[in-house]
């Protein structure tokens, strides 16, 4: 069975919006991409810890955006009830984000309040397990939820949006806070230097992050939460319809745009790997 386009094609918007999907989700794959590919051939990138969690959410925006080509072009709806789903598994790269820029988040608090402490105990092996522990935690939840009976499956999706995604926005926001003090006034009062500069920019990059994340998933979440408790929420044919959820699809393209301008390392990188690639290409 084929699964029709998501427009008629009735009106002049159809094609804008038909458009805007397209250019959004070729725009996250080449964004995306860039990173993942630089990071990996990028020794120096791949010996830093804060490297490691943008790698990871840079695979995330990546596949993110390749699921972009099907949810945002085609009649597609992957919440309950589903039409066409992918059954969770898109979404969910939306999941391993929040709780890896979280978990960053909670690493650059402790690289800049507790120094020794980081430097003994946080190294890129632990980093590396951290990451890979959010994805198997998160897709072994997916599994789990498509096993499950329907009305179980969807028990737990409102525990989980009204419960957990609730403490861990606060949490961010709080870090959020923390993290800017840090970068204001603690930093502020070293004496310049190469490391300082570092931790500020560090900081301040995943403060724009975590920013920009909440302002393109919030709305998203409270339409969730009054659709579920109230009879206030929206509802759309599908995804590609969806306001909020292409608000939500900005985020895999935000997240490393935001990488890209805030490191000069990981733009050195990118512009190598590209010189790279110009001259393989050159060479055949």
């Amino acid at each position: 069975m084929t699964v029709p386009l998501a427009f008629s094609f009735d009106n002049t918007a159809d094609y804008f919006i038909f458009a805007f999907h397209f250019l959004l989700a070729t725009s996250t794959v080449t964004v995306a991409g860039s990173v993942v590919f630089a990071i990996l051939r990028t020794k120096s990138l791949r010996n830093e810890n804060r490297y490691i969690f943008m790698l990871s959410t840079s695979i995330s925006d990546t596949l993110s955006g390749v699921g972009w080509y099907y949810i945002g072009l085609f009649d597609v709806k992957d919440t309950y009830p589903q039409k066409n789903g992918t059954y969770f598994v898109i979404p969910t790269l939306l999941g391993v984000n929040f709780i890896t820029i979280l978990t960053a988040q909670i690493d650059r608090y402790v690289a800049v309040s507790r120094p020794f402490f980081y430097a003994r105990r946080i190294t890129r092996r632990v980093v590396i397990g951290l990451c890979t522990f959010i994805w198997m935690y998160t897709y072994l939840t997916v599994l789990l939820i498509n096993l499950v009976p329907l009305q179980v499956a969807i028990i737990y999706q409102a525990i989980n949006s009204f419960g957990v995604q609730v403490v861990a926005v606060i949490l961010m926001i709080l870090l959020n806070i923390k993290l800017y003090v840090i970068a204001r006034y603690q930093l502020a009062r070293e004496p310049p230097s190469q490391g300082t500069d570092s931790k500020r920019s560090s900081l301040r990059l995943i403060i724009a992050v975590a920013m920009c994340f909440l302002i393109f998933w919030t709305p998203e979440f409270i339409n969730i939460i009054l659709c579920g408790l109230t009879s206030y929420g929206y509802t759309f044919k599908n995804d590609a319809l969806d306001p909020f959820v292409a608000m939500v699809r900005i985020n895999p393209l935000c997240t490393p745009t935001l990488y890209i301008i805030g490191s000069l390392a990981l733009r050195e990188a990118i512009a190598k790997a590209l010189r790279w690639n110009d001259c393989s290409r050159t060479r055949r």
